[in-house]
């Protein structure tokens, strides 16, 4: 495992019981607080339990396969073989979580965001971190169940990037900034990583050079793919309108020749989203195909003012054609009739998604990690382009993320 860089020596070793970290994305700080949380739950005295919140199941697989990774290289810790899990909310429906059991006795248990899930949980010692807070379905109850933990002598951890100036995030900051909440305030921008050597740490992971003249184009590059996002993703300045979720640059990164054209794919897993729409919106059904793990846009098809019966139409040819893993169709409204219709004839290949407001900011988020990490490939569209620059992002009434 690679040393801390210094930013990350200063959260490890800050022992407040209240930390918050406002951070530039891509730094390393889920990495470095999964070491920190394997040390504390790795004691068998004067440590404790940690619970692990994030807005995503792939967060938190991801966390507990760095915790895994931390344990097998650390000496003195010891871990068991990692496991789902359901958490039993107390009368509502089970709760997925993913969970580590260390020789110490102690456990790191990682879960999306639930209010109810941390409400159960905080023996004296234990504690909690919140992963991309700002992002987080109704961080303010999240933080109510989650300072809880306090009261027995327990630990709070939260870290997030920031999603606008009117987000519960944002005024956590500024509220512990301005000392009317008690914890220790961390504020890492992409400059301040830099300065700590993460575009060396970076290039050299990756094995490119990681001379001076190599790692400023490195953070060049960098910059410019955020565009008008960098004040927000990387200098850890809230934007005060949300902005687009999508930035150009980030879409364009995502264009591939490749992309957009049928004959060139049915390799790789298959899965078909439709969007149902009839008047005022298009019918819309994308086909993505895996190819190792990075998802390529194979196939777009879009109706406009389609009867239903072209629709079902459509639809049919593209799964006799590539024979999908998964169908999955906007149950919301109209709907409803479509899919009842499509599962009698594919059967439960076919799922209903119900567009919920959580589920919307599931799919955004998930979309838009996608496209920083390089997993999609889009035929350079000038209509798909604009379509997925228009999505905006704004704070609901409870400071949450829609």
């Amino acid at each position: 495992m690679h040393r801390l860089l210094p930013y990350q020596h200063r959260w490890t070793s800050d022992e407040a019981p209240v930390k918050v970290w406002e951070k530039s994305r891509r730094v390393g700080a889920s990495w470095c607080e999964a070491l920190d949380s394997v040390l504390y739950a790795g004691r068998r005295e004067g440590g404790g339990n940690v619970y692990y919140q994030s807005y995503d199941a792939e967060m938190t697989h991801g966390f507990i396969a760095d915790c895994g990774d931390w344990a097998r290289s650390l000496e003195d810790v010891i871990a068991g073989a990692a496991e789902d899990v359901l958490l039993d909310l107390g009368g509502h429906d089970a709760h997925p979580a993913r969970r580590l059991p260390l020789a110490s006795g102690n456990e790191i248990l990682a879960m999306t965001s639930a209010p109810r899930a941390f409400r159960s949980r905080g023996r004296p010692g234990d504690r909690a971190v919140i992963d991309e807070a700002a992002f987080v379905d109704d961080l303010p109850a999240v933080l109510k169940a989650a300072t809880a933990f306090r009261i027995w002598g327990g630990q709070l951890r939260i870290l997030s990037t920031h999603n606008g100036e009117r987000s519960a995030f944002h005024q956590l900051v500024e509220d512990v900034r301005a000392g009317k909440r008690p914890g220790a305030l961390h504020r890492t921008t992409f400059a301040d990583a830099v300065a700590d050597g993460l575009a060396e740490r970076v290039l050299t992971v990756t094995g490119q050079p990681a001379d001076a003249d190599a790692q400023a184009r490195w953070v060049a590059d960098t910059r410019a793919e955020y565009g008008a996002d960098a004040a927000e993703e990387l200098d850890c300045e809230p934007n005060p309108a949300g902005g687009a979720w999508l930035t150009w640059s980030l879409i364009r990164a995502a264009e591939h020749p490749d992309a957009g054209r049928p004959e060139l794919g049915g390799d790789g897993g298959i899965f078909i989203g439709v969007d149902i729409g009839l008047r005022r919106d298009l019918w819309v059904a994308a086909v993505l195909e895996d190819v190792q793990g990075v998802r390529w846009l194979r196939q777009l098809v879009t109706l406009r003012q389609a009867p239903f019966v072209a629709q079902h139409a459509a639809l049919d040819r593209l799964v006799e054609r590539w024979r999908p893993t998964r169908v999955a169709i906007d149950q919301t409204g109209m709907g409803e009739e479509f899919v009842e219709v499509e599962r009698r004839k594919h059967g439960w290949t076919v799922e209903g998604v119900l567009f919920t407001a959580p589920r919307r900011l599931a799919v955004a988020t998930k979309l838009r990690e996608g496209l920083e990490d390089r997993r999609l490939r889009l035929p350079a569209d000038e209509a798909l382009r604009r379509d997925l620059h228009s999505v905006r992002r704004e704070a609901g009434a409870t400071g949450a993320p829609r």
